[in-house]
């Protein structure tokens, strides 16, 4: 069966290009983000900013007490910050309820709501005792009874305090201006974690990201929940306190169960990654239907215990997709997925133990909460960019781990040790600031960086270009591909052909075509172009500037290219002129030498020579060989030396493929063989070797067997002869090794992977052209 030659291969398996002016066509259709994309994140953001709005407009018109209210230890509610100057004497009093006074025909109806400590809860989704939760129900359902009595606007109400008279107070709507800033920002921060689950989705409407848009979404829910609370005090609706409890709940469990399904779908969907999504989505359905409103402890504890194991099985999935398919950014989610799980349960336990303490109950739901939910929004606000982010976003995304973990440790030092404010802040930031110093350098080491392509890069990229080239030359097309995609970021790269003499723009600066050098050596002699489509992934168009880089690129290219030729040609020609000076001179003298011989033993001696002179001389002008015709050579020179020494030659060879050696590849394997086969004449003394070839899926394997008297090859100390073995034996990129045979002999065996890419370590070319002739054999005999 005859093998095609290497250029038919390449033409088979190149696919048909469009041509140039198919690719042109479309030059001035408009980027995605310009079209229906972009009308639809338009849209989507505007109508987020128009929810915030509507959500701080009926926030200003709900009541406020003109005072805050503040936790003591020992379980009771105090006022301070007085709005007004005439409430100043009311700061540090105890507050027990609000008492109105409402008309009625029959005279006053004095109506009473309670005020607990309870009340300051701003969620009933982190109360683990269900009479509690109860019991906060109660609770704003008598205040809300009583604001409904007094109706809207201002209204007066009398204040009930412990061990003081009461005291009329006027409560009035909150007001755009009594809004917290903490409010704004809360609010900002969801609507950007919004926004960026809009584009990931718009960008590809794919499972991986409707599933990270679904868990963005979540976290930008939790981020105006909890915004709206820190303004309602103790007038929450009903219907917002309820509304609360459902959807924080729901809020967690479907963010969990989004990281399932991004864990099996990101970078690449492993095998079976419907049935992973759906048990995760399922866990959470059954989590949320199973526990009846979170109406027992063991209910809520489960939830908690869910969505841990939820997490575990993404960060497990995420380690099994590393392991398939490696990923910085797999790596990434990962470890942020580790660090929420870790202080999630750290929450969990500070929620428990912190019941001990009213007060320290309240400040770990309230604000401990936020803080877990604040970084888990950062952690999804900047994972879709950590694979092209700066440094600066890395070293944010970091610290705001670890600020995390150290109000996480300090609720839980508190609430776990009855440790004081001062004390547990101080370990807790000891710790934590440690930790990161720890593992600060080991995790920015494996965060995936996409800087921009410098100068210097941008040299190197090319001198290994152009080396990459000088070996393979149809390498060229997807190599210049792989540099424009990292020098442009395009949405599209495509190979056509066709002839330009410059770079040019087209489409108004939608489209780049670059020119593609034409060196010596391709297989084909087709000119090609690239053409860019959309710069930065649409997001801007080309510019001249673009267009001058990419000019000089392909200049510098070309030159670097040609002056490579340059030099091996030059080395070329004086490689045939020294072999020829070797022919002219040293072999004529060896061949008057050879019939001067005073004895057969000499003239012997000098017709090897001459032999070996022959077969430098050959390696030297020419630049390749076929395996099958150095394979050839190989075996009547070991013949000539075996049979001279009286002893007898076993060869074996098999090829599946006749590939072309480099001149390098020829000299190391000719260099091996003999060293081998004369160590086997000189130290073995054997009678008889056996040497086997074999290339099969371009695998090149070597082995060299004596019946000698050498022994235990692990003692001996390889001097030049079996130095040199393995220094060829390395440049090839290859593997030796001696071994004994029974019942004696030595087996030398070499193996070479991937031969026909082992160039070796040399600067010189392996060009596959013409071999020049080699010098004329006048003085063989």
């Amino acid at each position: 069966m005859t093998t095609p030659a290497p250029g038919k291969l390449q033409a088979e398996r190149r696919p048909s290009w469009p041509s140039l002016d198919e690719i042109l066509q479309g030059s001035h259709e408009l980027p995605r983000w310009i079209g229906w994309r972009l009308r639809a994140l338009v849209t989507t953001i505007l109508m987020g900013c128009a929810l915030l709005f509507l959500v701080a407009h009926w926030l200003s018109t709900q009541p406020r007490l003109p005072f805050n209210l503040r936790a003591t230890p020992e379980g009771q509610i105090k006022i301070q910050g007085a709005d007004y100057p005439p409430l100043v004497h009311l700061e540090g009093r105890i507050l027990d309820g609000l008492r109105l006074d409402h008309p009625v025909d029959t005279g006053v109806q004095t109506l009473y709501a309670p005020l607990d400590l309870l009340m300051l809860q701003r969620s009933a989704r982190w109360i683990i005792d269900p009479e509690l939760r109860n019991r906060y129900f109660l609770l704003h359902q008598g205040m809300n009874n009583l604001m409904a009595q007094a109706g809207t606007g201002s209204i007066t109400v009398n204040v009930d305090l412990l061990h003081a008279p009461d005291e009329p107070v006027l409560i009035s709507p909150t007001g755009w201006s009594g809004l917290s800033p903490l409010f704004w920002l809360l609010g900002l921060l969801a609507l950007a974690v919004f926004g960026v689950g809009a584009v990931v989705l718009l960008a590809g409407p794919q499972w991986r990201n409707m599933a990270f848009a679904a868990l963005a979404m979540s976290q930008a829910g939790q981020l105006l929940f909890i915004a709206i609370e820190n303004n309602l005090d103790v007038f929450a609706p009903m219907w917002f306190i309820h509304l609360d409890a459902q959807l924080r709940l729901v809020f967690d469990l479907v963010g969990t169960a989004a990281l399932v399904q991004i864990a099996v779908l990101h970078p690449q969907r492993m095998a079976g990654w419907g049935w992973y999504a759906a048990m995760g989505w399922l866990s959470a359905l059954g989590l949320w239907l199973g526990t009846n409103q979170l109406d027992s402890t063991f209910n809520w504890w489960v939830v908690q215990a869910g969505c841990i194991g939820l997490s575990i099985a993404s960060a497990s999935l995420m380690t099994a997709s590393f392991h398939i398919a490696p990923h910085p950014f797999t790596l990434v989610m990962r470890r942020l997925v580790i660090v929420a799980l870790l202080t999630w349960g750290l929450l969990s336990l500070a929620i428990w133990r912190g019941g001990v303490r009213a007060d320290m109950q309240l400040n770990i739901t309230n604000f401990g909460v936020m803080t877990w939910q604040v970084f888990a929004a950062m952690a999804v606000l900047l994972s879709p960019y950590l694979s092209r982010s700066r440094p600066i976003l890395q070293e944010f995304s970091l610290l705001a781990a670890s600020s995390t973990i150290a109000a996480s440790l300090d609720l839980l030092f508190v609430a776990v040790f009855s440790l004081g404010q001062f004390t547990s802040m101080t370990l807790s930031l000891f710790f934590s600031f440690g930790l990161y110093l720890i593992i600060r350098r080991w995790v920015m080491t494996r965060l995936p960086g996409r800087d921009s392509l410098t100068m210097e890069r941008l040299f190197q990229r090319l001198y290994r270009i152009a080396r990459e080239v000088e070996r393979q030359p149809d390498t060229l097309d997807a190599s210049l591909m792989r540099l424009m995609r990292e020098l442009f970021d395009p949405l599209e790269v495509a190979l056509v052909p066709g002839e330009m003499g410059h770079t040019a723009l087209r489409g108004n600066g939608s489209v780049l075509i670059v020119p593609i050098p034409l060196v010596g050596g391709r297989l084909s002699a087709v000119r090609h172009v690239l053409v860019l489509k959309h710069s930065h992934k649409g997001q801007r168009l080309f510019t001249s500037e673009d267009a001058r880089l990419a000019e000089r690129v392909m200049e510098q290219l070309y030159r670097a290219l040609s002056f490579d030729q340059a030099v091996e040609q030059g080395r070329s020609e004086e490689r045939l002129r020294i072999a020829q000076d070797l022919h002219d001179d040293i072999g004529a003298r060896l061949l008057t030498l050879m019939y001067q011989a005073p004895n057969p033993e000499i003239e012997e001696y000098i017709r090897h020579t001459i032999q070996d002179l022959k077969t430098l001389t050959r390696g030297l002008a020419a630049q390749s060989h076929l395996l099958s015709e150095a394979a050839g050579e190989w075996k009547r020179d070991l013949s000539q030396r075996l049979a001279a020494a009286r002893c007898e030659l076993d060869w074996h060879m098999f090829q599946d493929a006749d590939i072309t050696l480099t001149m390098v590849q020829w000299s190391a394997l000719t260099r091996i063989m003999r060293e081998l086969v004369s160590n086997a004449i000189s130290h073995a003394k054997a009678k008889k070797v056996q040497v086997k070839l074999r290339l099969e899926n371009d695998r090149l394997s070597l082995s060299v067997e004596d019946d000698g008297v050498g022994r235990e090859p692990a003692t001996w100390s390889h001097g030049l002869g079996l130095g040199g073995v393995r220094k060829r034996v390395k440049q090839l990129g290859g593997s030796v090794r001696w071994l004994e045979v029974d019942p004696k002999g030595i087996r030398c065996e070499v193996v070479i992977d991937y031969f026909s890419g082992s160039s070796g370590m040399s600067a010189t070319g392996t060009h596959q052209g013409a071999t020049h002739p080699g010098p004329d054999s006048q003085f063989s005999h």
